[in-house]
């Protein structure tokens, strides 16, 4: 069986959208060697697409097909004549929250992610809103077999998108266990470049700059607040890329006075996110809404305690290894932080716990079940 995947939308491996993509592409061709897999992709993202897997083939089209507006009319238009040049059976869209097509002349599997556009107000500009509101729910019942990477993106289906329950399998994203394992934390942050200004004791949230649904607003006062009210000397390390709204999280650090107790750090290198993790006193992930949330695995597979808020799928994800909060409650953030930096008994607890949550998500696992799902598919 020849599959087409298309790995446009996939953010040049920077977001949970692009490790989803390229491990379970490549966890693909491991457990499914009888199988072969074509990605199509622009031309600069190319050389990323085939680090997935040696045996990938990648097909480069244009650098112009990775323009939002004309990726849109590609997939729309051309998609469907390239699976059939390729002698595809199948289509796989693993970024199907954000490209799809009419029809594709194969049946089709496509994983949805979320729908963070219903979830926080002002999330996307107008043309975009119209795109993920009016026209992907449309593609997304149009597709044979649809995965859902959380109960939570599930209901959103159903609900919103209208999607045909029988048609949809919840199939939880994955953490690499190879790569993110507990370490001493002393030497996690030997592995740190000084450059990025890490201190020896900080709470760790990865993300992009992107305000409001990040959330990064109220964290800051909850920390603001932390550091009133207690003698603790973390600082908070902010990991992530500028977005849409970075100047507002700018200027609250300037009006709470913070700019010597937060770190921002930009975009790390992939090779540096297991020793951030293992070095922090605690992961705080206090988004508004998460489709799942793959920093919260990392880190509960390296040992580090976890402190998230109560919303979507992140409670799915923590279970009962992280100490949970409402996003909205300032002061609720502030108490959770601190119990969590100060409860000796509680952070072994969680450690623990976390430990064992995280082996239970593995990105083999994740591509096993969208190996049934296109066989499903094949079979429809």
């Amino acid at each position: 069986m020849k599959i087409g995947v298309s790995a446009f939308a996939t953010d040049s491996g920077k977001s949970g959208i692009s490790q989803y993509a390229a491990h379970v592409v490549g966890q693909l061709l491991e457990i499914a060697p009888q199988h072969e897999l074509v990605a199509f992709i622009n031309r600069a993202d190319a050389a990323w697409v085939r680090s997935w897997h040696p045996r990938l083939e990648v097909i480069e089209l244009p650098d112009w097909t990775a323009h939002p507006i004309l990726s849109i009319l590609w997939h729309l238009l051309a998609l469907p004549l390239q699976l059939r040049r390729q002698g595809c059976d199948l289509v796989f869209m693993p970024a199907a929250n954000r490209r799809l097509a009419w029809s594709y002349g194969v049946p089709s599997v496509g994983t949805v992610h979320d729908f963070s556009q219903l979830h926080v107000p002002q999330k996307y500009d107008a043309a975009r809103m119209l795109y993920v509101m009016r026209v992907l729910p449309r593609l997304m019942r149009r597709l044979t077999r649809v995965i859902s990477v959380s109960e939570s993106t599930r209901r959103d289906l159903v609900s919103f998108a209208r999607v045909p329950p029988q048609r949809i399998r919840v199939i939880h994203n994955g953490a690499d266990l190879a790569r993110f394992a507990p370490r001493p934390r002393a030497r996690a942050r030997t592995i740190i470049p000084p450059e990025l200004r890490i201190p020896e004791q900080y709470v760790l949230y990865i993300a992009r700059l992107e305000h409001p649904g990040k959330n990064h607003v109220r964290l800051l006062e909850a920390f603001a607040m932390l550091k009133r009210d207690t003698q603790l000397p973390h600082k908070l390390v902010l990991v992530g890329g500028r977005w849409n709204g970075a100047e507002v999280i700018d200027e609250r650090v300037r009006t709470l006075g913070l700019a010597d107790q937060v770190i921002f750090p930009g975009f790390v290198p992939d090779a540096l996110i297991p020793a951030l993790y293992a070095g922090a006193d605690a992961l705080v992930f206090p988004s508004l809404f998460e489709g799942f949330g793959i920093p919260l695995l990392e880190a509960m597979a390296s040992g580090t305690p976890v402190c998230a808020a109560n919303v979507a799928s992140i409670p799915e994800v923590v279970g009962d290894a992280g100490l949970l909060f409402d996003p909205l409650d300032v002061p609720g953030m502030a108490t959770s932080l601190a119990r969590l930096l100060q409860d000796q008994t509680l952070r072994e607890r969680l450690i623990a716990a976390g430990l064992a949550r995280a082996a239970d998500f593995t990105w083999e696992r994740t591509a096993r079940g969208v190996l049934e799902e296109l066989a499903a598919a094949a079979c429809q």
